[in-house]
């Protein structure tokens, strides 16, 4: 019983045993025969007496079936044998396909490959390529060639499946080129490896880890081509004694270092920068030294692309500290001068002490670059965090670094470059108030002093490269040290001043034109609105907008968000909407001013439509306040709306709107069944917009004034007097407008008292309303009230009014469809015709920044005006600001002014209707 019990047991361990091959699994169950051969008798005796028992529990424990044969075992194997084994099956059919010239059944197991291939990649979590794809890549490379060479006559399936297969294969090997080419020159095949003779089973062994170590190294070798990253060992000139590291080698390893830029792969940059480095201790010369450190900034710029990601802060710290000794090289020895192409001949020697020598480099470039660079780190990291502060830091280096580069330039008498750098100088300084350049001015300066009493004027991160040591560990030590002599006036305005006076006399047109923008800037931003309207005006940059690049569009939309902001301070209502107006029209301010990406519904962007959008975006410490802008649009167009609407209730339903975006939250409001109290800025404005609307100035001020944006102002208690007193006029406006029908008389001292104005004040505005025919009443000074004259137009006067309506349409159309046909359009609108004598003051009056804003000329749209302002007002055409990215609308580019030819028919025929009613 218990020989039966044990050769069952046997039989079941026998048929559960794990091998990976043939050989293995014969040559263990030899073993095991051999093992227990006393049981032989035993176990076959068990199996017999099982296999004639076929029915009940029993028969799940039988060792083996009558139809399975004894040889045979049950293989369990692992999923990556499995894979690397159908991976070689696919190998197969394409081979058996290619002895009868199949191209479509290659076709379609090629693709069966590619796939197999990318699941054993991801089952063996490797990078590197097995050898038999690499081995099926050549041959079926070699045998593409052979037929293409042979041209044999195939079917039309088979021709198209060849022509494919041609395009699809060579693509698809560009990226195993290497490999293929190292397989080519040490090809190992499998039917030489089964020819060869078996030999012994310890020779087998041996054999067996031999080629277990030769793959790993070829999967290693291949891994490494894969990834791009070799290893190799240091060069030897690392462990040379200095005194014999000869000029030549110096210059022969720069050339190699020169000539591997561009490469992408089995470069290793860092080991570059180790190179240089070295070599920048054992230079033979000042020349020679200035060389090998503009190759380290090449070489450290070299290292990432900013398409992709910012520059780490230690190369960034690396490069800085690099040009402030390129500079103090070239201060101390003025015979070395650079220049932007390469010299002809290669120096076989250092030149002599004192003769002028050219050295190729441009720190103009370099310092754009790294200015760059900054940006790019401040837009990936948090504005919230304390790492943004601490890059901010960074700003007084690269304004140090400006300044020894302009003054390297100005003694060159490189003045190109001068102004190139003097504009990257502005633009650190245009979007400062006075406080944050105080503070600025302060941190750079204490930095440059604690420079000054430093005793170490080398960097450690320098000593230990030197010693030898790893160039990552020694790069997070670098501290870049800010010049001594480096000083910032106390005045900014004098500074962007002086330095835009550069650009304008050595910049070209572009940098003319940023130069202009940022001065606007820093004038909107000190309240000096009129100063820099008129530069703006004066400049003609609102006739260039579409040809502007997408940056110089970005400036200009935020000078022209900063001038809004500037005549709102001043208390200009009307200039700051029309400054507003396009901004907010188009409902894309964050993407007009650069500060973020708005999803739209219906459009969609590519990815690499948004990579260069966020590009394009400034960093958050010169964002402009989204929520100060838009109330400040939003309370301008309430100021300039309410008083609007009053006027078309009591005009028998004449339309006149003068904000769009307003009237449509108006309308949303309106149909919403309940409302709560405001939260946003809007749902305030609203709320203000319907107390304003019957009078009651004191509750729209509270909800106006309630917004929390009001506190970024520095002058906000001037700013909320202002807003205060537009809200008192505005509102006796409106209440004139709107229920001054319903009077027979009003007394001035009453309105004073409702309104809290003073008598003159109100004396004013309503003299005003009676003079621009709003307001059908006259003054009665004995008993100082406001007599209203109740006289409806007659019925001949309100055709008369109508038909001068449609009249003035039809001439309008009629004008436009010959303009059309002749296609003197632009012509005429460019001879400034106008409306000659009548209209001409009227349409000046109503350009898009016209009348206080620009005079007969202006910014856009308008009625008609005289010479001044053209037939149509001096108005943009603007085709959108921003280029591919799907920026629409222009700012000051909606219409070209007919549409305002409805407001001076208005008039004309509330004129013509009062003048009538005198007359009768």
């Amino acid at each position: 019983m218990a020989s039966k019990f044990w050769a069952a047991a046997s039989s079941e361990e026998s048929e559960e045993e794990v091998t990976s091959s043939s050989e293995e699994s014969s040559s263990a169950s030899d073993d095991g025969s051999s093992s227990g051969s006393d049981s032989d008798s035993s176990s076959s005796s068990s199996s017999s007496s099982g296999s004639s028992q076929k029915k009940g529990a029993s028969r799940f424990l039988m060792g083996s079936s009558d139809s399975e044969s004894e040889d045979e075992r049950r293989v369990v194997r692992s999923s990556k044998d499995k894979a690397h084994d159908e991976l070689r099956a696919t190998c197969g059919d394409i081979k058996n396909k290619m002895h009868i010239n199949d191209w479509a059944a290659i076709q379609t197991l090629f693709d069966k490959l590619n796939k197999q291939m990318e699941r054993t990649q991801k089952l063996t979590q490797s990078l590197g390529v097995p050898r038999a794809y690499i081995r099926m890549m050549c041959e079926l490379e070699d045998f593409l060639n052979k037929t293409l060479a042979e041209k044999p006559k195939l079917s039309p399936t088979n021709t198209r499946a060849l022509t494919r297969m041609k395009q699809t294969l060579r693509k698809h090997n560009a990226a195993f080129v290497e490999q293929m080419q190292i397989f080519r020159e040490n090809p190992v095949y499998e039917t030489e490896e089964e020819e060869a003779p078996s030999p012994s089973e310890s020779e087998r062994g041996d054999e067996s880890e031999r080629e277990l170590n030769t793959e790993e190294e070829e999967e290693a070798k291949f891994k490494q081509v894969r990834t791009g990253v070799v290893q190799r060992p240091k060069d030897k000139i690392l462990s040379m004694d200095p005194k014999e590291i000869t000029y030549e080698m110096v210059q022969k390893k720069l050339g190699e270092i020169a000539m591997a830029r561009g490469k992408t792969t089995r470069v290793d940059r860092q080991e570059h920068i180790e190179m240089l480095t070295y070599l920048a201790g054992v230079t033979k010369g000042p020349v020679q030294k200035v060389e090998i450190l503009i190759n380290v900034i090449t070489v450290t710029f070299d290292m990432n692309q900013p398409t992709q990601n910012a520059m780490t802060v230690p190369n960034w710290n690396r490069c800085a500290q690099t040009m402030f000794d390129i500079m103090a090289l070239l201060s101390d020895n003025r015979q070395i001068s650079l220049t932007d192409s390469p010299p002809e001949e290669e120096r076989q020697e250092e030149p002599e002490a004192g003769a002028p020598t050219l050295v190729w480099g441009n720190l103009g470039a370099f310092l754009e670059r790294l200015d760059d660079e900054w940006n790019g780190s401040l837009k990936t990291l948090d504005p919230h965090a304390n790492e943004y502060m601490d890059r901010l830091k960074d700003e007084a280096v690269l304004l140090a670094l400006a300044q020894k580069v302009s003054e390297y330039l100005e003694a060159q008498g490189e003045l190109a470059k001068l102004a190139g750098v003097a504009l990257k100088r502005i633009q650190h300084f245009y979007y400062k108030t006075d406080v944050v350049y105080s503070a600025m001015r302060k941190l750079a300066l204490q930095q440059a002093q604690e420079s000054a009493q430093a005793q170490e004027p080398a960097p450690a991160a320098e000593a230990e490269v030197m010693d030898g040591e790893e160039v990552e560990g020694a790069t997070e030590l670098i501290v870049v040290k800010i010049p001594a002599d480096f000083t910032l006036p106390e005045s900014c305005a004098e500074l962007v001043e002086q330095l835009a006076r550069v650009v304008y006399q050595h910049g070209n047109d572009n940098q003319k034109g940023a130069a202009m923008l940022c001065t606007v800037y820093f004038r909107c931003i000190r309240d000096d609105f009129y100063g820099g309207r008129d530069m703006l005006l004066m400049s003609r940059i609102q006739d260039q907008t579409s040809q502007l690049d997408a940056k110089m569009q970005v400036l200009f939309n935020r000078t022209i968000a900063q001038l809004g902001l500037s005549a709102f301070r001043a208390g200009l209502i009307y200039e700051c909407h029309q400054c507003l107006m396009d901004l907010y029209g188009t409902g894309r301010v964050k993407e007009l001013l650069a500060q973020g990406i708005q999803q739209h519904r219906f459009q969609e962007k590519t990815p690499e439509q948004e990579a260069a959008e966020r590009r394009r975006q400034v960093p958050f410490h010169m964002h402009i306040n989204l929520e100060l802008l838009e109330s400040t649009y939003l309370i301008s167009a309430m100021l300039l709306e309410v008083p609007a609407m009053a006027t078309l209730q009591s005009s028998d339903g004449r339309k006149r709107i003068i904000s769009k975006p307003l009237r449509r939250l108006m309308d949303n409001y309106d149909r919403q069944s309940f409302t709560g109290p405001p939260e946003n800025v809007r749902d305030h404005v609203m709320a203000a917009v319907r107390s304003l609307s019957t009078g009651d100035w004191r509750r729209a001020y509270q909800y106006a004034t309630a917004l929390t944006c009001w506190n970024l102002l520095p002058q906000k208690e001037a700013v909320l007097g202002m807003l205060r007193s537009k809200m008192q006029e505005e509102g006796l406006r409106t209440y004139m407008l709107a229920y001054g029908r319903f009077y027979s008389s009003l007394s001035i001292a009453q309105l004073c008292d409702m309104f809290e104005l003073p008598e003159r004040k109100v004396h004013a505005v309503v003299s005003r309303l009676i003079a621009d025919d709003g307001l059908p009443a006259s003054h009665d000074q004995p008993t100082g009230t406001v007599v209203v004259h109740h006289v409806e137009p007659t019925r001949l006067q309100t055709l008369a009014g109508t038909f001068s309506d449609k009249a003035s349409l039809l001439v309008d159309l009629n004008e436009r469809a010959l303009a059309m046909r002749t296609g003197a359009l632009h012509a005429d609108e460019d001879d400034g015709d106008g409306r000659r004598g009548q209209d001409g003051a009227q349409g000046g009056r109503r350009t898009r920044m016209g009348g206080r804003l620009g005079g007969a000329g202006g910014f856009g749209r308008g009625g008609r005006g005289g010479r001044g302002g053209g037939r149509y007002g001096d108005r943009e055409r603007g085709s959108g600001f921003m280029p591919e990215s799907g920026f629409g609308g222009g700012v000051f580019g909606r219409g070209r002014g007919r549409r305002q030819n409805t407001q001076r028919d208005d008039s004309n025929m509330t004129q013509l209707g009062f003048a009538a009613r005198r007359r009768a």
